[in-house]
């Protein structure tokens, strides 16, 4: 699979805020354990990592490395959260009260395709929703440690992409 890119070469901004702002910092909770939020993701990663180790290592390799990706994300934005003044829990807010994220979200399929194709979308709404958020942060320091991991995201969708088009290099042991 040769020299494998999982992160953006640019550096990451420092995790700060502007000021206090806790509305925003329980929205700023979708992407910790939101539908397609950090925690979630970390946890199909690493999950495919184990189940695809035997039949295609390699790729089980590349899935263990995003996951390490989406916890350095992690923890940015609950850094984030806490800075601006909200409780960084693993789910979200609504109407206040925090909804906690819960593994029956998390796609356990063992078909490799289906696999990359849904992460692969869950990739691109991920830099979607980075973007947006950052857009209404009101805060430069939140946008621009949302704009860097949205760089990542969009690696990560373009590296999904490769390997779903390269059926090559998806061979099983």
């Amino acid at each position: 699979m040769g020299n494998i890119i999982v992160a953006d070469s640019s550096p990451y901004p420092e995790v700060r805020v502007s000021g206090e702002n806790k509305q925003f910092g329980e929205l700023l909770c979708t992407a910790v354990g939101g539908n397609s939020g950090e925690f979630g993701t970390i946890s199909e990663y690493v999950y495919q990592g184990v189940v695809f180790k035997e039949s295609y290592p390699e790729i089980s390799e590349i899935f263990l490395r995003l996951a390490k990706v989406e916890m350095h994300h992690l923890l940015m934005i609950e850094e984030l959260v806490h800075k601006l003044g909200a409780d960084p829990v693993y789910g979200w807010y609504s109407g206040g009260d925090p909804v906690y994220w819960s593994g029956s979200s998390v796609n356990y399929t063992k078909e490799l395709q289906s696999a990359l194709i849904y992460d692969l979308n869950g990739e691109q709404k991920a830099y979607s929703t980075y973007i947006s958020l950052a857009r209404r942060s009101g805060d430069r320091f939140v946008f621009a440690v949302l704009t860097r991991i949205a760089l990542d995201e969009m690696i990560h969708a373009s590296l999904l992409r490769s390997l779903i088009a390269d059926k090559n290099s998806i061979r099983r042991q």
